[in-house]
């Protein structure tokens, strides 16, 4: 028994100890990069990288375990002679992609992924451009350290695994055999956290080289792959001239029509706080309930509000790219899933990155849960804090850090601020399901849960209030979706959108109520209009307080668009080719040919990043 156990612990260990050499070829071979760095950076891209190279070890080692579990009952060479083979084609193919990716890497500023596929299919070309006696070298590399991996894992199996006798015998080593696959499992899933291993789980540093460098390209790939889709393909309703056209005129207007000034600098420290699950229907003064939210209630009559806004979607990762970076949701991914495609993403923090501006981002929960920390690393917010750098005594909702301990943690990260301009942002946690908050004031868990994060949000404005910080500072109010209240409204409804804005704070001019129809994306041209900075870079953002600007929303569900406009709201549903708002029907419809386009070339931008 002992012996099986063994060998499967030295297979999990060997791969391990290759990933760590793979990582340390990579760094002297791209010196010209990590020299410049300290000793503490280079351990810490070893560190970092670790968890990942754990998981990829957990995939290479399954077949392993399960031929080893197959031994202990059968009696035979084969399970030997599998193993050898198995070791030889992995051992291969791992000396292919760590040479072909630190080569690759000096070209591509990013870790190996299915990309690479592209180019393997005309491998006559690809090799045209290389110079002989490098595609020599590297040959001659993989040769080698296929060898040399090979080698280790064959001496492994040298002695042929023999049938366990005794029956009780065979049931026990197969029991404990099988049992070690949970710990293979949570290595292969990243831990038991809330996030399952992406890419964004290594990153720990500004410096992208260094992030790079923590990845394990097998799981680059893997990643890749899970996730490759056919952008340019998808949703073409029409031919790309047509679609281009109606977007172009969707979105034209004079851009330098001159637009009321609503704040009193162009450069205001900045607050943004993300409402997680907020909905129009929470805001008394908006037409929902009544004393749900008292001081969300109150600061409507003291600040900008903007009644008529749409979530584009439904999940807080898309929410986060449409408020901060003016990119529209889609119906059946998330870029935010795109390590690379999120990269050439343009953003809110990183425009105020170049203007001077000192980032931040606050999160009570896993920030790392679906790829949220690649996405801020990428857009230049410097510092990043998640649940694990609050106390672990406040760790005690499932998501993680409840509203009030993580809004006194942020506050006292505001107040504390010296630099200035700012731009802080803030998701809120206790407004996710389950709803499990310290207060019961409402029946309904939802309705009670913001009810909670609102009496949080009320003391944090409360006490920015009374800090000198306050006259020079806007808070934005935004929630990154509604949650759907009541129960069983559909997904694809308007309603289940309807979110609201407030600008708040003493760099406001003046309290406004803004009633024209606009979207989440639509936040990154108006703000940004208003501190006088080009927003060209954000195609698919328009100015809601430029009276030129179209009004109009667009919004993804599963599959599936809304289109809200000043003559009616219409939902289509891309698997039936229905128009399921106002009724189901196939006549077709201004605004519905409008978001079909909308759609259609927001894919084809997605396709060319």
């Amino acid at each position: 028994m002992l012996k099986r156990i063994r060998l499967l612990v030295f297979t999990y260990l060997l791969f391990l100890l290759f990933f760590i050499l793979h990582k340390v070829a990579f760094l002297l071979y791209h010196w010209n990069q990590s020299g410049k760095e300290t000793i503490d950076n280079l351990i810490q891209v070893i560190l970092s990288g670790f968890q990942m190279d754990l998981s990829v070890a957990g995939y290479f080692t399954i077949l392993p375990l399960l031929v080893l579990l197959a031994s202990v009952c059968f009696r035979g060479k084969i399970f030997g002679r599998i193993l050898q083979v198995y070791f030889l084609i992995i051992s291969i193919v791992l000396a292919m992609i760590v040479i072909g990716d630190m080569v690759l890497f000096s070209f591509w500023n990013f870790r190996m992924d299915a990309s690479v596929f592209l180019y393997l299919s005309k491998p006559k070309e690809v090799l045209a451009s290389v110079p002989y006696w490098q595609a020599a070298v590297g040959f001659l590399c993989v040769a080698v350290v296929a060898f040399i991996q090979y080698l280790l894992l064959n001496i492994l199996v040298a002695k042929p695994l023999v049938k366990s006798e005794r029956s009780n015998q065979r049931i026990i080593e197969s029991i404990v055999i099988f049992l070690l696959f949970v710990p293979l499992f949570i290595g292969i899933r990243g831990g038991i956290y809330t996030s399952t291993m992406n890419m964004g789980r290594v990153y720990f540093s500004q410096n992208m080289f260094l992030n790079q460098s923590a990845v394990n390209p097998v799981f680059s790939i893997i990643y890749s792959l899970s996730h490759q889709e056919k952008f340019e393909s998808q949703y073409r309703f029409m031919n790309d001239e047509r679609a281009h056209e109606i977007f172009n005129n969707m979105m034209r207007y004079d851009r330098n029509q001159q637009c009321d000034s609503v704040l009193r600098t162009t450069r205001p420290n900045i607050v943004f706080i993300l409402l997680e699950s907020f909905g129009a229907d929470m805001i008394e003064p908006l037409g929902g309930l009544k004393g749900v939210t008292p001081n969300l209630n109150k600061l409507t009559e003291e600040s900008i509000v903007f009644t008529h806004m749409y979530a584009n979607s439904f999940r807080t990762d898309r929410g986060l790219v449409a408020t901060t970076a003016g990119f529209p949701a889609q119906p059946n991914m998330s870029i935010i899933s795109y390590a690379n495609k999120c990269t050439s993403l343009n953003s809110i923090p990183k425009v105020l990155t170049e203007h001077g501006y000192k980032t931040s981002f606050t999160y009570g929960g896993d920030v790392d849960f679906a790829n949220m920390k690649t996405y801020l690393i990428s857009q230049k917010v410097v510092d990043i804090q998640g649940v694990y750098d609050f106390p672990k005594e406040e760790n005690i909702g499932r998501w993680g850090v409840p509203d009030h301990f993580a809004f006194k943690h942020f506050e006292k990260q505001v107040l504390e601020q010296k630099e200035t301009p700012f731009f802080k942002m803030f998701l809120s946690l206790s407004s996710h399901e389950p709803f499990e908050v310290p207060m019961h004031k409402f029946e309904h868990p939802y309705v009670n849960s913001v009810a909670y994060s609102d009496s949080c949000l009320g003391i944090f404005i409360n006490n920015l209030k009374k800090s000198p910080l306050w006259k020079n500072t806007l808070v934005i109010l935004v929630p990154d979706h509604d949650m759907g209240y009541p129960d069983g409204i559909r997904h694809y409804v308007p309603k289940r959108h309807n979110i609201f804005m407030i600008w708040t704070g003493g760099a406001i001019a003046c309290p406004l109520q803004i009633n024209r129809i606009c979207s989440q994306s639509d936040i990154a041209a108006t703000l940004l209009a208003q501190m006088k900075i080009d927003y060209k870079d954000f195609p698919f953002s328009k100015d809601i307080l430029n009276p030129c600007a179209p009004e109009f929303a667009f919004y993804a569900f599963n599959n599936g668009f809304g289109m809200v406009t000043p003559e009616g709201k219409w939902t289509y549903d891309c698997n039936w080719n229905y128009i399921i708002q106002p009724r189901r029907r196939r006549n077709k419809s201004e605004a519905v040919e409008q978001g079909k386009a909308f759609l259609q070339c927001l894919y084809d931008d997605i396709a060319k990043k």
